[in-house]
C-alpha cells in the first residue's frame, strides 16, 4: 500500500477524514491513535515508497559530494609536486598527507554521532560549508604550515561526509534499490578521481605566476578551486532538499515525515501540485487500519534519540558487538592496504622506471633517495616540485587507473544485489592483496604498470560493497555513531599505513609489500564472519 496518496480536491479530503470518524469504534487500543509510533514501522513505510525523479537527483547531489573526498584525497600527491612556491622538502612532504588523515580520524570520532542527533543533512551542509572555506584558505594559503592545517580541517569535514553521505542518502530507498543506490554512489568515488586527473592534466604542466599580495597565484592554487566546484554544487543542492526519511521516522517525528513526504511528492512532480502540500493526506499503515498522519494524537512526543552513552552502550550488546568490532578490523586491514599504498603509488612506480627491483634493492646504493624524490618529479635534494612533461606523464598513468575502474564499478553496480555484499567485498579485497603479492613476485617494471593499473581499479571499487554493508549493519538510530567509531580506526589505518610505507619501502620493501597483501588477505577473511545484509530489514 502507498506511503503517499494525493487527492484531488478539499471533497474528497472531507469525505475521507468523515468515513474514517465514523468507523473510529472499529479501532482496538492497539490502532489507537495515541498508540501509534513511526519507529516500529520504519522499514515498511519506506518499502512502500516507488522510485521517482526525487531519489535520481538526491543520488546526483550526494554523489557529488562525496567524489569531492576522492577529488582532494588525490590532490595531495599532485600539490606536493606541483606547489613550487612554497618550502616543501624531503623532511616536511608527508604533512599533508599526515594532517589530512589526522583530520579524517578527529572528524569521524565527532560528526558520526552528531549525524545521528541533529541529522545528516544539517550535519552535511554544515561539514560542506567548513569544506569548501577550507578549499579557498588553502588556494591562498601563505605558506606550507598554513597550507598542512587547512588540509588537516578539510580531512575532518570529509569525514564527516564519509560518515554521513552513506546513510543519508540510503534512507530514501526501499530495501529493493539500496544495494544499487549505494553502488552508484560508491562510484562517484570514480568520477571523482578522473575529475581531479583531467583537471590536474589541463591546469597543472603549465606555470604561470601572479602576485596576489604576499602569495603568487599558481597553478595548483588554480587547481585546488577548480576541485572544489563538485562539493560547492553538492552544498547548494542540499540546502533544498529534505531531512532524511528514515531518521524522521526512527524519531517519531510525524511532523517532520509529512514535509519529507511532501517534498519527495513535490521533486517527483516536478513541483507541479494541483493542490497544497497541507492539504494532502498522508496515511500510514497501523495494523490493518489506514490512519491520516494529520489525525495523529500530538500529545505524542518526538523521540529526542538517545544519548552518546546510551548508544555505545547499545552497540557493546549483541549482535552490534561484534559486528562493530568485526567490521572495525575488516576496515582497519582495507584502509592500511589502500589508502596506505594508493597514495605512494607513484613513489612505487618511480622506484621501477629508475631500473631498481625489490629482489636487488641492497644492490641500488645511493639511487635509493633519488627514487623517492622522482616519485615527486625532482632530482633535486632539496625539492620536490615538478613541472611540464615529467608532471603530465605521472598524472597520464594514474588517469589509466582510474579509467579501468569504469567497467569493474559498471559489474559491481550489476552484481551488488546478486552475489550479495558480503560476497563482492570479499571478492575484491582478495583481489587486492593478490594484486599487491604480485608485485613482489613478478618484479619488473612491466608487470608493475600492469599491476598498478590493476590495483587502483579493484581497490577503488571494494568501497562499493564495503560502505553499503557497514551502512546497513547497524540500526538507523546509532548507524552514523557506528560509522565514525569504525572510521577513526580506518582512518587511524590509513595513516598507519602511509607510515609503514614510508618507513619500510627503501629499506625492505619485501616486507612493506608482505604487510599490505597480508592486510588486504586478512581483510578479507574477517569479512567471512559478519552477516550479509542484502535484502533484509535494517531498522
Amino acid at each position: 500500500m502507498a506511503v503517499e496518496n494525493q487527492f484531488r480536491d478539499n471533497d474528497n479530503v472531507k469525505d475521507k477524514t468523515r468515513l474514517l470518524s465514523q468507523n473510529e469504534e472499529l479501532y482496538t487500543s492497539d490502532c489507537s491513535t495515541e498508540s501509534i509510533d513511526l519507529s516500529s514501522r520504519i522499514d515498511e513505510i519506506v518499502d512502500s515508497l516507488d522510485i521517482g525523479l526525487f531519489h535520481y537527483i538526491i543520488t546526483l547531489i550526494c554523489g557529488l559530494g562525496y567524489s569531492g573526498y576522492s577529488i582532494f584525497y588525490q590532490s595531495i600527491g599532485f600539490v606536493i609536486i606541483s606547489a613550487c612556491d612554497l618550502d616543501i622538502n624531503r623532511n616536511n612532504k608527508g604533512w599533508l598527507s599526515l594532517a589530512y588523515m589526522i583530520g579524517l580520524a578527529i572528524g569521524a570520532s565527532i560528526f558520526g554521532r552528531l549525524a545521528d542527533v541533529y541529522g545528516r543533512r544539517k550535519i552535511l551542509v554544515i561539514a560542506l560549508l567548513i569544506n569548501l572555506i577550507g578549499m579557498l584558505a588553502s588556494a591562498f594559503a601563505y605558506n606550507y604550515l598554513m597550507l598542512v592545517i587547512m588540509f588537516g580541517l578539510v580531512g575532518s569535514t570529509h569525514a564527516a561526509v564519509v560518515a554521513a553521505i552513506h546513510s543519508y542518502l540510503l534512507e530514501f530507498f526501499p530495501r529493493r534499490y539500496r544495494g544499487r543506490a549505494a553502488a552508484v554512489l560508491s562510484s562517484f568515488l570514480i568520477f571523482g578521481n578522473i575529475y581531479g586527473s583531467v583537471i590536474a592534466l589541463v591546469i597543472l604542466p603549465h606555470s604561470f605566476y601572479s602576485p596576489i599580495g604576499a602569495i603568487y597565484f599558481t597553478n595548483w592554487r588554480l587547481y585546488l578551486l577548480v576541485d572544489s566546484v563538485p562539493s560547492l554544487l553538492s552544498f547548494c543542492a542540499l540546502l533544498f532538499l529534505p531531512r532524511s526519511l528514515r531518521f524522521v521516522i526512527a524519531k517519531n517525528d510525524k511532523k517532520g515525515l509529512r514535509d519529507v513526504l511532501n517534498k519527495i511528492n513535490q521533486i517527483n512532480s516536478c513541483y507541479k501540485t494541483e493542490v497544497d502540500s497541507y492539504q494532502q493526506v498522508i496515511y500510514c499503515k497501523v495494523g490493518h487500519r489506514n490512519l491520516p498522519i494529520e489525525e495523529m494524537s500530538d500529545n505524542i512526543e518526538n523521540d529526542k534519540g538517545n544519548t552518546f552513552l546510551q548508544d555505545i552502550r547499545e552497540l557493546l550488546q549483541p549482535p552490534w558487538r561484534k559486528r562493530l568490532l568485526l567490521m572495525s578490523l575488516v576496515q582497519l586491514g582495507y584502509y592500511v592496504a589502500e589508502q596506505g599504498l594508493t597514495i605512494w603509488l607513484p613513489t612505487v612506480i618511480a622506484y621501477y622506471v629508475n631500473g631498481q627491483t625489490c629482489w636487488h634493492h641492497h644492490h641500488s646504493g645511493k639511487n635509493n633517495n633519488l627514487s623517492w624524490y622522482t616519485t615527486h618529479s625532482s632530482q633535486n635534494v632539496a625539492s620536490d616540485c615538478q613541472s611540464g612533461n615529467n608532471i603530465r606523464t605521472v598524472i597520464l598513468n594514474i588517469f589509466l587507473g582510474h579509467l579501468i575502474s569504469i567497467p569493474i564499478a559498471i559489474l559491481c553496480v550489476l552484481l551488488i544485489n546478486r552475489i550479495g555484499r558480503k560476497a563482492l567485498y570479499i571478492i575484491l579485497a582478495s583481489m587486492s592483496g593478490l594484486c599487491i603479492l604480485l608485485l613482489l613476485i613478478i618484479d619488473n617494471l612491466q608487470g608493475v604498470l600492469i599491476l598498478a593499473c590493476i590495483f587502483t581499479s579493484i581497490m577503488t571499487n571494494g568501497w562499493t560493497p564495503l560502505k553499503i554493508w557497514n551502512t546497513e549493519l547497524f540500526r538507523t538510530e546509532f548507524r552514523a555513531t557506528a560509522q565514525g567509531i569504525i572510521g577513526v580506526n580506518g582512518h587511524l589505518g590509513g595513516a598507519l599505513g602511509m607510515i609503514i610505507f614510508a618507513a619500510l619501502f627503501y629499506t625492505n620493501c619485501i616486507a612493506t609489500y608482505t604487510i599490505f597483501s597480508a592486510l588486504g588477505f586478512l581483510s578479507a577473511f574477517l569479512a567471512l564472519f559478519l552477516p550479509d545484509t542484502t535484502n533484509l530489514d535494517i531498522g
